[in-house]
């Protein structure tokens, strides 16, 4: 596909975006800096790509990436938030994909299901009694959809994914291979020297617009549903247990852990490898970093890294005085020894 730069910014249909240089340039694909020529559009966002961009690149970032050091002007597309017109880019440059329809012989439906004729089942899927299939969605090869669950309009179930039982999935919803919603959570109690089974009853509610990642586990609740909330997105390998409550656009990185009845409210970010204990309250619009271990509340809008979690800058300092602790023992056993010199002279 090949467009100029005026065409571009005509289908982007945004007047925030404007055209700088030469209005014809033709561009053939969006690249990265290494990858960018002349038919390219590249997406900067900080001077490090301009190391290896080609100086005859068109690129889309904000007005000030447009002059070049002997003063010529670059083409491009400038506009104020690059990172999220990259999407944009992309999308216009990126071939349809081919929506599925039908239902695969070797599929394995129950009668008691009810499959709009519009979605998809692939071969050796699985769906059994009282769960619906709404239109548009796509059940994918291997995919197992327990009793009682739902499937949104227009959402995804990758090949190998599971949803147990009691899983209610939105709209335009992608729920990436090996991942498994819905299974039992870890609900025990110990009862005379015996682990006791608490039984799992509830279910898990998705929102609209939720992308699972592959192999992320979701468990069902022990009496109320866990709860995944609008356009939150989910890494790969993440677990969450039962009972949590996930708010609105959230993000949750890979290798993170959510322990039980956990609150993480709307426009949080959860970074790499993040613990968070039981019954804990995130407050809206926080971030942790990565390798945080939650064991409290943390209040709306805050910075928090360590473990315990604390104020980013807090656990800055903490551990700049750590690597001082060697050389600050040896300083304090000097400090002693001079004491009791001092002390014995003294006698």
């Amino acid at each position: 596909m090949k467009m100029t730069l005026a065409e571009i910014c005509e289908k982007l249909n945004d007047e925030k975006i404007s055209v700088s240089g030469d209005p014809k340039h033709v561009i053939n694909r969006i690249a990265s800096p290494k990858d960018a020529d002349k038919n390219s559009l590249c997406v900067v966002w900080d001077k490090k790509a301009f190391e290896n961009l080609s100086t005859q690149a068109a690129i889309a970032g904000v007005k000030k990436f447009f002059t070049r050091e002997d003063g010529s002007i670059r083409d491009g597309l400038i506009c104020d938030t690059p990172r999220a017109l990259m999407p944009k880019l992309i999308a216009l440059f990126s071939k349809p994909v081919e929506k599925l329809k039908g239902i695969s012989p070797e599929a394995s439906i129950s009668p008691e299901a009810k499959v709009n004729p519009d979605a998809y089942v692939g071969s050796c899927a699985v769906i059994e009694a009282g769960s619906v299939i709404e239109a548009g969605a796509e059940i994918h090869s291997g995919a197992f959809i327990g009793k009682n669950c739902k499937v949104g309009e227009n959402s995804i179930i990758e090949p190998n994914a599971v949803l147990a039982v009691s899983v209610k999935v939105g709209k335009n919803c992608l729920i990436h291979s090996g991942a498994v919603i819905g299974c039992d959570g870890f609900g025990f109690v110990r009862e005379n020297g015996i682990v006791v089974k608490i039984p799992q009853t509830g279910g898990v509610t998705i929102g609209d617009d939720v992308e699972i990642g592959a192999c992320t586990t979701i468990d069902r609740g022990a009496m109320n549903d866990t709860f995944i909330g609008d356009g939150t997105k989910i890494d790969n390998h993440v677990q969450i247990g039962h009972n949590v409550k996930i708010g609105k656009h959230c993000i949750i990185c890979s290798m993170s852990g959510i322990a039980g009845s956990s609150i993480l409210e709307d426009y949080v970010t959860v970074s790499v490898q993040v613990g968070i204990t039981d019954h804990v309250t995130i407050g809206t619009g926080s971030t942790l970093a990565a390798r945080t271990g939650v064991t409290n509340d943390i209040p709306a809008n805050s910075l928090i890294s360590g473990f315990p979690a604390r104020p980013h800058n807090a656990a800055k300092r903490a551990l700049v005085l750590a690597a001082d602790l060697p050389l600050m023992s040896r300083k304090l056993r000097l400090l002693e020894k001079r004491v009791e010199a001092m002390q014995k002279n003294e006698n």
